[in-house]
């Protein structure tokens, strides 16, 4: 209900005078408790008192004024009188809105309890504590705690510096910066239009706003980046979580789109850490960037360990490099490590491979264009959708530039990816070390790729 959508329904339907019924689900949450007018709205009905949920006796209230006729509240957990409301409901062959109060968890004592969420996306848990599953390996930081941190001690230093996010402050590591600064963190619900917007009024006004969203979640936001941000050249940074194959979320999940239409923004940068020492160096450049706006995006799960650059020239950093100018690898993010080890097994072979980081792969950099003028093959390898992604517009550079070295892209497939582990999916992808080491060596002796269709063949 946070979101436009829900309103522009809800204004057609309630002008509409058809019979249909709208249930509004009112746990108090969505990820995180509900926030805003409209949650504090429910909240006065809600009352003892406040309404008696009986046709021709409903005092006004927002939905009344829509046109809806409003039964309610109902315990939606009493299935006989859920019901009942819903018959009545029915009968009246009109908008009818029934507000449903329901308990997020319910049933399961460690869910309805969870304040934190850590129920609300599970794997495998203790089925009578709710507590994860114990695992053998040690724990590792994760990519969004490694920002959380970063974040606020940027915040320690920077009062200019603010945060907005769509109802995930856990999810999206905000909330160490909230707990410190809670005047400084806004939490608009799941409306990341608005998160977006209101993040460039913030900027307007003087502000460096710091958005943090899944990424598969900023593509509801995607006119709001072009029109309200970029166009005004705005500073503000997008920090994209679960960018790349997330894994058992699935199709919905899986953010494997979001370099390919931010590529196209105008002034617009975008960054990919490749390891754990990256993310706070960038996420520190991109908020001391005042020309426009920046992304910042990673993966799901752990970061994985340092992988230090034998050198650096300019903004590229040099993970791997040979005498021979043969073959160019450039690694877009988290699989630096995938890109060191199929080079590792080309040089076994006898073929000169160098492995390059561009740090901020959009745009392009005149530093990568010269070392791709400078070798017989560049393959770029990405964890983001092959189409309009890093490889396609570092194709285009060279077009434009009129270098002719021939170029490889490695990424995910234009379809949508379904359930499982990261690994997995990535590997269906084509993305391990042994397949892009094959890959290498078919583009090397002029064959084309071989690229996973959506039935898990290749062509």
């Amino acid at each position: 209900m946070t979101g436009g959508m829900a309103w522009e329904a809800l204004n057609n339907i309630g002008a509409s005078h058809r019979p249909m019924v709208v249930i509004l689900n009112d746990n108090g949450r969505s990820y995180a408790p509900t926030t805003g007018a409209l949650a504090n709205h429910l909240h006065t009905l809600k009352r003892p008192g406040a309404h008696t949920g009986v046709v021709g006796q409903d005092r006004a209230n927002l939905f009344t004024q829509l046109g809806f006729t409003y039964l309610g509240p109902v315990n939606g957990h009493d299935i006989r009188a859920l019901q009942d409301v819903l018959d009545q409901a029915r009968a009246l062959r009109r908008p009818v809105l029934v507000h449903a109060m329901t308990v997020k968890g319910w049933g399961f004592g460690p869910a309805e309890g969870d304040e934190a969420d850590c129920l609300h996306a599970v794997g495998t848990v203790d089925v009578v504590t709710g507590k994860p599953a114990p695992t053998s390996s040690p724990p590792s930081a994760s990519w969004t705690s490694i920002f959380s941190q970063a974040l606020l001690e940027l915040a320690d230093e920077r009062e200019d510096l603010v945060a907005v996010t769509a109802s995930m402050l856990r999810p999206t590591g905000l909330y160490s910066m909230a707990s410190k600064y809670p005047e400084r963190v806004f939490d608009v619900g799941i409306a990341e239009q608005h998160a977006v917007t209101s993040a460039a009024g913030l900027a307007m006004g003087g502000f460096h706003p710091v958005v943090a969203l899944y990424s598969t979640f900023l593509t509801r936001a995607m006119d709001q980046v072009l029109m309200d941000v970029a166009l005004h050249r705005l500073p503000v940074t997008f920090v994209l979580d679960r960018a790349g194959i997330t894994g058992p979320d699935g199709a919905s999940h899986h953010g494997m789109w979001d370099a390919s239409l931010l590529s196209m923004v105008p002034g617009l940068r975008i960054a990919a850490p490749r390891d754990s020492q990256q993310l706070a160096p960038l996420l520190s450049e991109a908020t001391a960037h005042s020309q426009g706006p920046s992304v910042i995006r990673f993966p799901k799960g752990t970061a994985g360990p340092a992988l230090p650059a034998v050198r650096s020239t300019g903004r590229v950093d040099i993970l791997s490099e040979s005498g021979i100018r043969d073959v160019l690898v450039i690694s877009y993010g988290s699989l630096a490590s995938l890109c060191l080890q199929a080079a590792a097994q080309l040089t076994e072979q006898g073929i000169g491979v160098s492995v390059a980081d561009p740090r901020w792969a959009i745009p392009v950099t005149s530093e990568l264009l010269e070392m791709a003028s400078r070798h017989r093959l560049v393959v770029t390898v990405e964890d983001n959708c092959r189409t309009g992604g890093f490889g396609s517009n570092f194709a285009q550079a060279l077009r434009d530039n009129a270098i002719t070295t021939p170029v490889s892209t490695l990424g995910l497939p234009p379809a949508f990816i379904g359930h499982g582990n990261r690994s997995q999916r990535l590997a269906d992808a084509g993305l391990t070390a042994a397949q892009i080491t094959h890959a290498v060596l078919r583009a090397r002796a002029g064959k084309p790729l071989e690229y996973p269709t959506t039935d898990g063949s290749t062509k």
